[in-house]
């Protein structure tokens, strides 16, 4: 088995491999690929924010999260990790979550002077307007069961 092109690949070239794999949207098996360049070097965060990448794709969430948190544990200024991870509770709609990462995603983007173009604060605006409509429809739904409530007793009141 020494010999197999699988054991003789660095983690760089799995790495390669699996960005290879994922431009052809093929998740699963770029997912595959960045597994195995963290067994070879568990201690790149790039690895763990790539494999979280392709989870998101595949809606494996769960895993995507706890990817992007292992990055953080290596990597506490890793823009992509923070984003991933903010995209994750998006989609877990955890909004609070989601737009504390998000944030820190685009501090640190801007910090750094890194450009991701609109898709940070983009996923920052989606999070901040998801989690006003979740309150709101909570508030609307309140508001109507009062509405019935004090409807039941006013009737109950002509009733006596």
């Amino acid at each position: 088995m020494a010999g197999s092109p699988e054991k003789s690949s660095t983690a760089q070239e799995l790495k390669e491999q699996g960005n290879r794999l994922f431009l052809c949207r093929k998740y699963q098996e770029a997912a595959t690929c960045y597994s195995k360049a963290i067994n070879r070097n568990p201690s790149v965060a790039v690895y763990y924010t790539n494999r979280a990448l392709c989870h998101v794709k595949l809606q494996q969430h769960d895993k995507a999260l706890a990817d992007c948190k292992h990055a953080l544990e290596l990597d506490s200024q890793s823009v992509k990790a923070h984003f991933f991870l903010g995209q994750c509770h998006l989609e877990l709609e955890n909004y609070d979550e989601a737009i504390g990462n998000l944030q820190k995603a685009y501090n640190l983007a801007k910090e750094q002077r890194l450009n991701f173009g609109d898709d940070i604060p983009s996923a920052l605006r989606i999070a901040k307007k998801k989690r006003w409509n979740s309150i709101e429809e909570k508030r609307i739904n309140q508001e109507n069961e009062l509405h019935a409530y004090l409807t039941k007793l006013i009737l109950a009141e002509k009733e006596r």
